[in-house]
């Protein structure tokens, strides 16, 4: 348990940190409202983990707020379901007007989570909806373990934990 825990906390500090990289780069770039896509494998297919890091970097970039707004994620996915558009195809010049347009958001971020040996390489990549150009970037590397893999962990019910409900504290 405190390896994983450890290796947890690892998960959270990288994620903190590349939110701070991205919030530098959003106010460079002078982008005034972005969102935070599902981040997904080298396929394009999201999973419980690329979900977990975009909402994780959401909240960090909302505490982090620099000269900047957020969409909130459930809002971007009811407009992007109104207007027929899937994430994956933002990346078209036209889909990403479109987004800038009916969402109001003038970047989004988008990544891909990929394992690598013990380890799991997170990049993640700025979006301008006008041009569709890719205006900043970055990447972490953390260890991967079993918690890391499930982001929802469990954790032992003892007489200090009882009635604790980890997912229902974020």
């Amino acid at each position: 348990f405190g390896l994983a825990l450890v290796q947890g906390q690892d998960l959270d500090k990288r994620l903190s940190d590349l939110a701070t990289r991205l919030a530098t780069l959003i106010r460079e770039n002078s982008k005034k409202k972005v969102t935070v896509l599902d981040f997904t494998d080298l396929q394009g297919n999201s999973n419980e983990m690329g979900k977990y890091i975009a909402e994780d970097l959401t909240v960090n970039l909302v505490i982090l707020k620099r000269d900047y707004a957020v969409l909130d994620r459930a809002n971007l996915r009811k407009i992007l379901l109104e207007h027929k558009l899937t994430a994956t195809g933002l990346v078209d010049p036209e889909n990403a007007k479109k987004l800038g347009q009916f969402a109001g958001v003038d970047a989004f971020i988008l990544g891909t989570v990929i394992p690598k040996n013990e380890r799991m390489v997170v990049t993640a990549k700025i979006i301008s909806t006008d041009t569709a150009e890719i205006v900043g970037a970055t990447k972490s590397e953390f260890t991967s373990d079993e918690q890391v893999q499930q982001p929802s962990p469990r954790f032992p019910r003892d007489e200090a934990t009882r009635g604790y409900d980890p997912s229902r504290s974020l």
